[in-house]
C-alpha cells in the first residue's frame, strides 16, 4: 500500500507499507526517514467524507480507516504538544516550529501586540535569515489580527536586527518557547453544536476543555478534576461535570458525523491521559469494539478472539513515559541529545545534530570533544529521571534502583522502574556536576598526552 503523507512544511512523503499494516507501522517510517526517535508526539490525520480531520488509530488497519482511494493521504501532525526544553530531538523541535507556524499563518494562535512584534522577527529571521530590507516580510496582521502601525513596523524591523548571526534551530527554539507561553498552545480543536444549536469551537488542551464561540471568544471552561465521565452515542457526546455546589450537570454536544463524535471523544480522554496521568491505565488502553461478524464471533465462540476488534484508542505512554522512553531510545543508540542543551551551548552543526568535520581539526581537538560529549551523557545520567533538575541522590529500599532525587523519591510509594513497594528511602552520594564541570574544563589539556588509552585512564579514574 503506498501512502503520501504531506509533513507541516508541506512536504509529501512517499511511503510503502504492507496491505495489512497498521497505522503505527506507517508512521514509524515517516519518523525514521526524518529521523525522529521521539515518535509518541505525533499522529497521522485523515480527511473523513464530510471534511473532518480525524486522527488515525494507530492500532488498527489503515485499510479499515481510510477510503479505497489509493495512494491513502494522510498528513503528519504533533498530537501532543510539550514545552520546548522537554523535546530532545532538533529533529523533533523542527517539525513542532513547522506545525506551529502553520496555525500562527491560520489564525488558531492569538496574542497580544508586543508578543506579535517579538514572533513576527522571529519568523523573519528562521525563513528569511538576517534583516535584508529587500527580501524581510513580516506576519503581524496575521498574528494579533490588525494592520501594523509605522511604529510597529520598525520596532519589528529592530527585533529583526537584534537577531543577526542566530542560527535557524536557535531562532526556532526561541519562536516555541515564546508560542508555549499562549493560551491555546497545544489545544486541539472540535467543531460542534450545543443543546440549544449554537455553533461551538470545543478547545481539548492539557489542562482542560475549552468552550468557544466560532470567533474563538471564550464562553466556559471545564478543568479535567471536573469532569465525572464522557460518552459517546452516535454523532453526540456527553460530559457529566461537577459544577461547584457539588451537583451534577450534562453537557451534550453534536458533532457533523459519528467519526467526529468518536473523534471529540478520543480527544478528550486521551489529552487526559497523556498530560494528567502517571500511567496510561488498561482500561483505556485495552477498550476496544468490533464489527458485525466479531460480534457473532465473540458471541458464540469466544469472547476473548481478536477477530473484528478495533480498538478506541491508541495512546500507550503519558507525557512523563514518552520523555522517559525518548532519553533511553537516545542513549542506547549512541545519541548526544544536543538538542537538549540551552540554545547558547549547543556548537554549531547541521540539523540532524551532526557536526560538518571536513577533516580541518586534528585528532586530538576531535578526541576533545568526543570525551566532553561522554562527560555531557554521564551529566545527564546522574539527572533525576522525574524533575530532570536536580542531581539523584536517593536508593529504593529494598529492590536498590536509583533513579530519581529525594523530594521526588519522597512523593513515591512503588519504583518507577521494577513497582516494586518501597518500604524506605535510602540518601546515597554520586559524583556531582561541579566535579564533571571541572574535568571538563580540564579537557583541552588531554590535547598534549598520547592517543588512546591516556583519555581512557582519565574518563575511568574521574
Amino acid at each position: 500500500m503506498l501512502c503520501h503523507v504531506t509533513r507541516p512544511d508541506s512536504v509529501v512523503m512517499e511511503v510503502e507499507v504492507d496491505a495489512k499494516a497498521n497505522g503505527e507501522d506507517c508512521l514509524n517510517k515517516v519518523c525514521r526517514k526524518l529521523g525522529i526517535i521521539e515518535v509518541d508526539y505525533f499522529g497521522l490525520q485523515l480527511t473523513g467524507s464530510k471534511g473532518e480531520n480525524l486522527w488515525m488509530n494507530l492500532r488498527n488497519r489503515i485499510c479499515q480507516q481510510v477510503d479505497s482511494v489509493t495512494p491513502c493521504r494522510l498528513r503528519l501532525r504533533v498530537k501532543f504538544f510539550v514545552e520546548p526544553h522537554l523535546i530532545l530531538q532538533e529533529q523533533t523541535r523542527h517539525v513542532f516550529f513547522t506545525h506551529v507556524k502553520e496555525d500562527l499563518h491560520n489564525g488558531h494562535l492569538r496574542m497580544g501586540s508586543e508578543q506579535a512584534e517579538e514572533l513576527s522577527a522571529l519568523l523573519a529571521q528562521a525563513e528569511f535569515g538576517d534583516y535584508n530590507q529587500n527580501t524581510a516580510r513580516y506576519w503581524y496582521s496575521e498574528l494579533c489580527g490588525e494592520e501594523p502601525c509605522p511604529t510597529t513596523v520598525d520596532s519589528i524591523v529592530s527585533r529583526h536586527k537584534a537577531l543577526r548571526g542566530l542560527s535557524q534551530a536557535s531562532v526556532e527554539y526561541q519562536a516555541l518557547q515564546l508560542v508555549s507561553s499562549l493560551e491555546h498552545y497545544g489545544v486541539e480543536w472540535h467543531w460542534a453544536r450545543d443543546a440549544n444549536g449554537q455553533r461551538l469551537a470545543i478547545g481539548v488542551g492539557p489542562e482542560g476543555i475549552a468552550f468557544c464561540k466560532e470567533d474563538f471568544d471564550l464562553i466556559n471552561r471545564v478543568s479535567y478534576p471536573v469532569i465525572q465521565i464522557a460518552t459517546q452515542s452516535g454523532k453526540t457526546v456527553y460530559l457529566t461535570v461537577t459544577k461547584d455546589n457539588n451537583d451534577s450537570v450534562v453537557l451534550m454536544f453534536k458533532l457533523i458525523s459519528n467519526r467526529a463524535a468518536s473523534g471529540l471523544y478520543r480527544a478528550i480522554t486521551e489529552t487526559h491521559a497523556f498530560y494528567r496521568c502517571d500511567t496510561v491505565t488498561n482500561a483505556v488502553m485495552m477498550q476496544y469494539s468490533r464489527d458485525f461478524k466479531g460480534h457473532l464471533a465473540s458471541l458464540f465462540l469466544n469472547e476473548n478472539i481478536n477477530l473484528g476488534k478495533k480498538y478506541v484508542f491508541d495512546i500507550r505512554r503519558t507525557s512523563k513515559e514518552a520523555y522517559d522512553s525518548a532519553r533511553r531510545a537516545l542513549y542506547h543508540a549512541g545519541v548526544s541529545d544536543s538538542a537538549s542543551l540551552p540554545v547558547g551551548e549547543r556548537s554549531p552543526g547541521r540539523r540532524d545534530g551532526s557536526d560538518d568535520d571536513d577533516g580541518s581539526d586534528c585528532g586530538s581537538c576531535r578526541e576533545s570533544r568526543a570525551l566532553q560529549e561522554r562527560l555531557h551523557k554521564v551529566r545527564e545520567a546522574l539527572l533525576c529521571t522525574l524533575c530532570c533538575e536536580e542531581q539523584i541522590d536517593a536508593a529504593f529500599c529494598p529492590c536498590g534502583h536509583l533513579v530519581c532525587c529525594q523530594t521526588c523519591a519522597d512523593q513515591l510509594q512503588a519504583c518507577p522502574v521494577c513497582r516494586s513497594e518501597v518500604e524506605h528511602v535510602q540518601r546515597v552520594y554520586l559524583p556531582t556536576c561541579a566535579s564533571l564541570l571541572n574535568l571538563a574544563n580540564a579537557v583541552p589539556m588531554c590535547r598534549d598526552l598520547d592517543q588512546g588509552g591516556d583519555y581512557d585512564k582519565i574518563f575511568t579514574h574521574t
